[in-house]
């Protein structure tokens, strides 16, 4: 049964009321009482469709929500108003003599308050077959996000092949030392800024730590215990953040290598680094996967810092350590941005339920709708509220919310140029911030996953960059200097020249700077920005040029 059969149902029940009133009314003897009942009679069904009208009133002119059922409020509204009008005129007509001769004297008020009283049974069942259908729908949603969890989450092995144990007890570790914050608060650094000696003396301490870092890293999958089936909003990834400092841990422990001369002990630090970054985003969480993109851009950071202190023997570790192989792969964020739909689900199907405790729901929307708290405290408005969403908008805002997904997931997946992909993601952006939303939790729980893409097309162009400049590396080594041009790692040292993902007519730049190189993409906004210089971590206002600065010898 449909939400149009609902409201012509509650037509039919609205116009039976004002009959059996009008029939009953005219049958009275007091004026005072047949005047009253009359006037409830056709008073009464505009009253209680006034909510109706009110809520629909919110959702096309407050919320500008696409779907928001006010035309046929408004119509059923106005139909009562004119049929109950043309009920109570025709039912009191008189035909010739008093109250008796009137057209509603032959009606039968006991018939008609039966009726009346059926269609109301007929409309409260019609709502709750409709309540009904949605939680069944819910409860199923469960199901659908369980599986698309489970088909993307890294395999369950045993706990000796399993980093989680590994990187939650160096958490521990580092956490229980008082330097730990303020080393991170000063690691952000390149070669320009000298390691201190508190900062080696922290390392030095760590050396046990530090081991267990790179043991997590080397192995084959990190999977911590969490209820993946059952994806929830209080699933906290605390995990995540211990990601990040670990990485930069690592990067000042490479740094420190390279200054003393082991540059197979700084490689392999970058190779740990490069592995976390894998182990981050392998969680089917967009926000894992791009905590994964973060880590990933601190690996290539190391990297191409180290690059000027290679030499010939050098050589051979580069080439022979995995690192080569993760940059020839680019990165993707597909099986995040199907766990985040999961995550939507759940959410969903626990609104479509009518499980969703207040708190629950103050603490997902006070902040970025601006709800005071004491509308949580209004039991009378907040359960209809919830329960009006569910049976009136829940069907379309799930069905927007999951192909808004799948247009985002097809996009992921697709190998077309950026381009392409961009006038599809604009489309779909475009529609969601119209001003006028498809559905309330669509809305709301859709992320910027538009940027999150563009993010995956930045990390594969650092990848490409650096794929260069250890080929312009290559050649120093064999030539004693950096490349004039591009055109000279070819074919000795590059098969070609990369595309750039951001113009993909052209190829990705190599400009010759006095110190060394830049080589960069031209980034999204596709115009050539000059490129990164030597202090291309620092904020570059105005320049969205993506790759990496290769220095011609150590900084000093």
């Amino acid at each position: 049964m449909s939400i149009f059969s609902f409201f012509l149902i509650v037509l039919l029940t609205c116009l039976l009321w004002t009959a059996a009133c009008v029939a009953a009314a005219v049958r009275l003897k007091k004026p005072l009482l047949r005047r009253l009942l009359l006037t409830i009679g056709f008073l009464a069904p505009l009253l209680s469709l006034l909510p109706f009208v009110a809520f629909t009133t919110i959702l096309a002119f407050v919320a500008h929500l696409q779907v928001n059922w006010f035309p046929l409020a408004i119509s059923i509204f106005i139909s009562t108003l004119i049929g109950s009008g043309l009920i109570l005129l025709r039912g009191t007509q008189p035909n010739g003599g008093g109250w008796k001769t009137v057209p509603a004297a032959n009606w039968s008020p006991l018939a008609l308050f039966t009726l009346f009283l059926l269609t109301k049974s007929v409309t409260a069942g019609t709502i709750l077959y409709l309540n009904q259908t949605v939680a069944a729908q819910a409860r199923a949603l469960q199901n659908e996000a369980a599986v698309l969890m489970t088909t993307h989450l890294p395999p369950n092995l045993p706990d000796q092949e399993n980093a989680a144990g590994l990187y939650r007890g160096a958490s521990i570790i580092f956490e229980d030392d008082d330097a730990f914050q303020e080393f991170l608060q000063d690691n952000a650094q390149s070669f320009a800024d000298p390691i201190t000696q508190e900062e080696i003396a922290f390392l030095t301490r760590h050396v046990e730590t530090l081991e267990l870092l790179r043991q997590a890293a080397a192995r084959p999958v990190c999977r911590f215990t969490r209820d993946y089936p059952r994806p929830s909003v209080d699933m906290l990834l605390p995990e995540i953040q211990f990601f990040r400092n670990a990485a930069r841990i690592l990067a000042v422990s490479a740094h420190y290598q390279v200054s003393i001369g082991n540059m197979p002990a700084a490689l392999r630090d970058v190779s740990s680094i490069i592995k976390m970054s894998l182990h981050a985003s392998s969680e089917p969480i967009l926000i894992s996967g791009l905590v994964g993109l973060s880590i990933d851009a601190i690996a290539i950071d190391v990297l191409i810092d180290i690059l000027p202190f290679i030499d010939a023997d050098d050589l051979v570790l580069l080439k022979s350590n995995d690192i080569y192989n993760f940059l020839s792969v680019p990165p993707s964020l597909t099986k995040n941005i199907y766990g985040e739909e999961a995550f939507g689900l759940t959410i969903f199907s626990i609104f479509g339920t009518g499980k969703f405790e207040q708190w629950q729901l103050a603490s997902l929307l006070i902040d970025d709708l601006h709800v005071p708290d004491s509308f949580y405290q209004q039991n009378s408005f907040l359960n209809p509220a919830l329960a009006a969403y569910r049976i009136f908008l829940f069907p379309q805002d799930l069905a927007v919310y999951q192909q808004t997904m799948r247009s985002y997931q097809r996009v992921a997946e697709s190998s077309d140029s950026y381009a392409a992909r961009q006038t599809i993601l604009k489309n779909i952006e475009d529609d969601l911030s119209s001003g006028r939303p498809k559905g309330f939790m669509t809305a709301y729980l859709i992320p910027a996953i538009g940027k999150a893409i563009e993010n995956v097309e930045k990390a594969r162009m650092r990848h490409t960059t650096a794929l260069v400049a250890i080929a312009a590396t290559e050649f120093r080594v064999a030539h004693d200097n950096l490349p004039e041009k591009a055109d000279s790692l070819i074919p000795d040292f590059l098969p070609c020249l990369p595309k750039d993902t951001f113009h993909d007519t052209s190829c990705v730049r190599y400009s010759r700077k006095d110190d060394g190189v830049a080589i960069y993409s031209v980034g999204p906004n596709g115009k050539d920005d000059g490129g990164p210089g030597p202090e291309m971590r620092k904020a570059q206002t105005n320049n969205d040029d993506v790759g990496i600065f290769l220095r011609q010898s150590p900084p000093v």
